[in-house]
């Protein structure tokens, strides 16, 4: 993994370097079978800077080349007006779209366009009124399942109320999701535990560490430090280090377990004890695979849900085993994962 330097508000590309034996596996995964297939299809995405979205890239890239499609990226930069003005001059030159939106609101504009192009539109992670289908796990079920096992198996020397740092991204909803979902499923098990302080952490890790930093000055030590991504938990771990508390006594519980260094980090058993994995090479194929399936008119849920579990050391290798030495995905194993049919919340 490898880093490119920029400004604190456009935080380095955290590249993803793709196991060797990554197209082994996909090919594994059966194409639709489908009479029209696209020759383009563009990708509309909200940070690209992001290992998850790194991965998500590599696999639309990979995945729809075994379809013959070309895949074309742009980056909205967190922006909806560049995301909509994005779609109106990408519409023009691809087949179908695939939009990870850049806000909770604001993005129905892209859709009407894509419907008077007569071009589908699959919607990744967070939900556009209108659409035909979402690609996305359930946010609050995944957060309450993590905070199950975090009021499980982490406690407090005699008996003292569980204290969390809450790292969220209040802009997008599916983010709001995770941190409440967490919250109240700690709660479920241990009712006194607090959230002593919730952040933006902007899904950027210099920002979650600078503002973890000045918050925890404030409220004091916490137990649990809880972020709606893995890369911002590992910002905000590092200003609760530069708060001048204790590594050996602090829970990061992360979300989406992408990248190799978040993977390395659970394995060696420190502070990241469980992440709530998202799979993002699972989402790259759903949401090629869900082009096809709009483009030849097939049955596709309206919610898409992809399957979620809260991961540990001991589980890890079941669902990324390491092949030639790289943590590959096993993607027969992640699909076995039961999904919930509803989500809880939306």
């Amino acid at each position: 993994m490898s880093q490119t330097a920029v400004t604190e508000n456009h935080p380095p590309v955290t590249e993803y370097n793709p196991p060797p034996r990554l197209d082994e596996a996909i090919k594994a995964v059966p194409l639709v079978e489908a009479a029209k297939t696209p020759k383009k299809i563009g990708y509309l995405t909200n940070y690209s800077f992001h290992i998850w979205y790194q991965i998500v890239i590599e696999i639309l890239k990979r995945r729809g080349a075994q379809y013959g499609a070309e895949i074309v990226v742009k980056d909205a930069d967190l922006s909806v007006e560049n995301q909509i003005n994005q779609a109106r001059e990408m519409l023009a030159e691809v087949d179908a779209l695939i939009l990870t939106p850049a806000a909770t609101e604001g993005l129905e504009e892209i859709l009407k366009m894509a419907e008077e192009a007569g071009k589908p539109v699959v919607i990744e992670a967070n939900p556009v009124e209108g659409m035909a289908t979402m690609i996305a796990i359930c946010d609050y079920d995944a957060g309450f399942d993590l905070g199950v096992w975090v009021g499980e198996n982490v406690k407090n020397a005699g008996g003292a109320p569980l204290r969390i740092l809450d790292v969220g991204l209040p802009t997008l909803r599916p983010c709001l999701l995770r941190s409440e979902g967490f919250a109240e499923g700690v709660k479920s098990v241990q009712p006194d535990a607090v959230v002593a302080a919730s952040i933006n952490g902007e899904a950027t890790p210099s920002i979650a560490r600078r503002i973890a930093l000045e918050a925890l000055k404030k409220t004091g030590d916490v137990d649990v430090i809880f972020a709606m991504d893995d890369e911002t938990g590992q910002g905000a771990y590092q200003g609760y280090l530069d708060a001048g508390f204790d590594a050996n006594t602090v829970t990061i519980a992360g979300f989406g377990l992408a990248g190799e260094h978040e993977k390395e980090w659970l394995m060696r058993r420190e502070a990241l004890k469980v992440s709530a994995a998202m799979f993002p090479e699972y989402v790259g194929l759903r949401c090629i695979d869900g082009v096809i399936k709009l483009m030849n008119g097939q049955n596709v849920s309206v919610r898409d849900v992809i399957p979620t579990i809260a991961m540990t050391a001991e589980l890890l290798e079941k669902y990324y085993p390491k092949k030639d030495g790289v943590w590959t995905p096993d993607f027969e194993a992640i699909a076995a994962i039961p999904a919930k049919g509803d989500c809880a919340k939306i």
